[in-house]
């Protein structure tokens, strides 16, 4: 936290103690929100799991769940599986108040299309093991990147047989690809998924609050809204502005005052962030909030590359996946998650290598005005270990 006076964004910190404010401390849950067809009443911020692991994850997960969070979303691949087995723990005793979410994924990565039934099966019953639990309420199809994907016969069979021995009861999907919107429309026309979650978060694309109301209305799909605080710079975040709600208050509010979403997920990393990320529980999207968003995007103008675009992939003689090599150099930047960014960007098939040198034909495709080659070409030299 910054000391009095310190300017942070430009916004000078005008309360004079290191900790979050006082009226944050003991937020609880104040708000329910319908899940779509499945009916379960969830909380309408969630816990996003991909950073909890060990003693202190377990404390924090567990303080987010005695004040009243109810859903949870979580992955084998999320801290090398550390999160599902802290989750276990975290769960006992309240196993049967809480919505679990996992994914079909396996400790080391996601499982592609045409991945055996068998194999698709014995990554949940891990994720069973990992948990502590029979049974877990949902299962996504993880960070889903294609329709194929997404209609994997072979993983809905898979799903098909888990729900008929019991172990698991609702299928969905997450996406924050730049195929968001071609994977979303295929899900409710498929009628299979009977939940999505995908990338919200304010100056989205005006196609995406589109799908979710249809997702909504006419698939009675429950939504929820992840990557909400769009890209959000963990370090020095905190005291962005001066007012008493922060960045992170006004981006759950603005997600969830999109009456078609159910929930909106958020990391949870810290026993500070149950006070700070609970506080926005319930509370109506205010014009303060809305200036805080405007400074904000005002500060990462020409660094942000928006998870559902794709604009400029095609562009691209090499076919470097330019959203992902960015996305690992804000793993690395914003969120302070430099092994995590190293290591998967070291697993894509083609790296930004090739950005050296380049004649850039990708210039100008952004719509978001980002200097594609000269951001790419700094995240190889920054995630590349010689």
């Amino acid at each position: 936290w910054s000391e009095p006076g310190q300017e942070i964004f430009g916004a000078k910190v005008n309360y004079a103690h290191p900790t979050p404010l006082d009226n944050w401390g003991g937020s609880r849950i104040q708000s329910l929100r319908r899940l779509g067809r499945t009916n379960f009443e969830v909380s309408d911020i969630s816990l996003g799991t991909g950073r909890i692991s060990g003693d202190e994850g377990e404390r924090v997960a567990r303080l987010a769940l005695d004040r009243g969070v109810n859903y949870f979303d979580t992955a084998p691949d999320y801290a090398g599986s550390g999160s599902e087995q802290a989750m276990g723990r975290a769960i006992r005793g309240v196993r049967d108040q809480l919505f679990i979410a996992t994914k079909f994924c396996t400790p080391v990565g996601h499982l592609p299309t045409g991945t055996p039934v068998a194999d698709y099966m014995k990554a949940i019953e891990g994720s069973l093991d990992r948990l502590g639990t029979d049974c877990v309420d949902l299962i996504h199809i993880h960070s889903c990147d294609s329709v194929e994907r997404l209609l994997d016969p072979n993983v809905h069979e898979a799903f098909d047989r888990l729900r008929e021995q019991g172990k698991a009861r609702f299928i969905g999907f997450s996406s924050h690809t730049p195929r968001l919107a071609e994977v979303a429309n295929a899900s409710i026309e498929s009628g299979r998924f009977d939940v999505m979650m995908l990338a919200y978060h304010h100056g989205i694309w005006p196609e995406i609050p589109e799908i979710i109301e249809r997702a909504h209305v006419e698939a009675d799909m429950g939504v929820v809204a992840m990557k909400t605080l769009k890209g959000a710079r963990h370090r020095g975040l905190e005291n962005f502005q001066p007012w008493a709600d922060s960045f992170s208050q006004a981006s759950l509010k603005w997600a969830l005052s999109n009456p078609n979403v159910s929930s909106a997920v958020v990391s949870f990393f810290e026993l500070q962030h149950v006070d700070e990320f609970l506080f926005a529980s319930g509370r109506s999207f205010e014009q303060q909030d809305a200036e805080i968003l405007r400074r904000y995007d005002s500060e990462i103008a020409g660094t942000f590359c928006a998870p559902h675009c794709g604009a400029c992939l095609d562009s691209c003689p090499e076919n470097v996946p330019i959203a992902d090599v960015l996305r690992h150099r804000m793993y690395f930047e914003d969120y302070g998650w430099e092994k995590v960014a190293i290591e998967q960007y070291s697993r894509l098939e083609t790296n930004a290598s090739a950005c050296e040198g380049c004649s850039a034909p990708c210039l100008g495709s952004c719509p978001l005005g980002i200097h594609i080659s000269e951001r790419t070409a700094g995240a190889h030299r920054l995630l590349t270990l010689s």
